[in-house]
């Protein structure tokens, strides 16, 4: 039998013949149906796909094979507008046929966070990034997650994360700013025990880097998908503190100069040497007090293991940047740049701090179930000590550059927008 050949000289000479009835008639007037012998996916089911799926929001049905698509009434479309939107569909084909030829893109997400957290695992923050742009790519944008140091020891390491990105390494990186210092000086601010949500971080954070605040993220060595802030962080200590008494020459784990400072400010010593993987075995060897982290990372990093005592005050928050390798970004079809555009920026910040609260709180339940844990509620006046303790840093860090002063002032009016939104006080 002789192999099927595409016949496409019907419909390229349709086209003229539209043009022509256009002249004197609103188009369409009348269904119209496509019907192709070739093979689901081909360039000509593509095109075909292409040209009918615009005019089933104008004609009043359009039928692609054997399967009508419902019809829509009211549908008049002058000529002009007719062929527009027929060499709009025809380009829109030729990128997509282009892209199908080629096959799925897939790039490489390296973390140094173990399998199984909210930013690895399938059905997490970043399981759900993956999910949205493959189906936004029409499958053709795959994401493949290599968790716990998939590439050795310095896979391993969190200070190694943004080179590994931005050597072409990775793909796309979990970094934490605080791990590289001076890179990213602004984001010090966070570290102060300022905001009250992981969603009310994020948002306040993405905004202040929209208005060009956030200084070093203009780097043009990697794309944004997107800027948070951990739900607040409370202490963890493996002995109970009750009183800022008790926080006396204790030595607490920190990321990141304000949080040092916050610490410092209690009466505790800072210990900025132990990464926030090492943190579990210092607590369990005494090489460190305790640390102040979010109730997910209790988990996450095994804390909980070695600290069973939890002071629930805020001590500040660590940003986090999800960023793409900007080369490899740049590389990719129009098609797939648009679907990570489409689910990054607030949209991606949005998903992650809602899920990062959702998931802190069900730590937090998760501690309350387990006899082992004890969780101290500072008394109001205990509190308003610490409070009292932790002013003078804040009002340390605004006098130590103008700019930080404008850039508190710019925090103060993009969070209260912010809580205004999601109607906090």
């Amino acid at each position: 039998m002789a192999p099927l050949r595409p016949k496409v000289g019907g419909l390229a000479a349709a086209f003229p013949c539209a043009a022509a009835a256009a002249q004197t008639e609103n188009h369409p007037i009348r269904a119209i149906g496509i019907i192709t012998q070739l093979l689901a996916g081909g360039g000509i089911d593509v095109l075909c796909r292409a040209l009918g799926d615009p005019y089933t929001r104008t004609m009043n049905c359009v039928r692609l094979g054997a399967v009508p698509l419902h019809r829509k009434q009211g549908g008049n479309m002058n000529r002009r507008k007719f062929l527009n939107q027929v060499l709009a569909a025809l380009a829109a084909a030729t990128l997509m046929s282009a892209a199908w030829a080629q096959g799925p893109v897939t790039l490489r997400y390296a973390t140094f966070l173990p399998p199984g957290g909210i930013f690895t695992k399938p059905d997490g923050v970043m399981g759900r990034w993956a999910q949205a742009v493959d189906r936004d790519s029409g499958g053709m944008l795959k994401i493949d997650t290599m968790p716990g140091g998939t590439f050795g020891a310095a896979g391993r390491t969190p200070s190694a994360q943004l080179k590994m990105l931005t050597d072409g390494i990775t793909d796309i990186s979990f970094v934490i700013p605080s791990t590289t210092p001076g890179r990213f000086p602004d984001d010090n601010l966070f570290g102060l025990p300022i905001t009250q949500s992981a969603l009310e971080g994020s948002l306040t954070f993405w905004r202040l880097h929209q208005q060009g605040l956030m200084r070093g993220y203009d780097d043009k060595s990697f794309y944004i998908v997107g800027l948070l802030v951990n739900p607040p962080n409370v202490l963890h200590s493996r002995s109970p503190i009750k009183t800022l008494e008790d926080m006396k020459g204790k030595r607490i784990q920190a990321s990141g100069t304000e949080q040092q400072e916050v610490l410092r400010g209690l009466g505790g010593v800072p210990v900025g040497t132990v990464s926030v993987r090492e943190t579990a075995e210092a607590i369990s060897r005494g090489v460190v007090d305790g640390s102040p982290k979010d109730w997910i990372a209790l988990y996450s990093f095994r804390i909980a293991d070695a600290a069973k005592h939890h002071v629930d005050i805020p001590l500040g928050a660590s940003t986090i940047l999800i960023a793409l390798n900007r080369a490899k970004f740049d590389s990719l079809p129009p098609a797939l740049k648009a679907a990570i555009e489409k689910n990054s920026g607030e949209a991606f910040v949005r998903m992650a701090g809602e899920y990062f609260d959702t998931a802190a709180r069900a730590s937090l339940e998760k501690v309350k179930g387990d006899r082992e844990h004890v969780i101290v509620g500072l008394p109001q006046g205990e509190a308003a000590r610490w409070d009292q303790a932790i002013e003078p840093v804040i009002a340390d860090w605004r006098n130590k550059a103008p700019a930080n002063e404008k850039l508190w002032q710019a925090f103060l009016a993009t969070r209260a927008e912010v809580r205004r939104e999601l109607g906090k006080p």
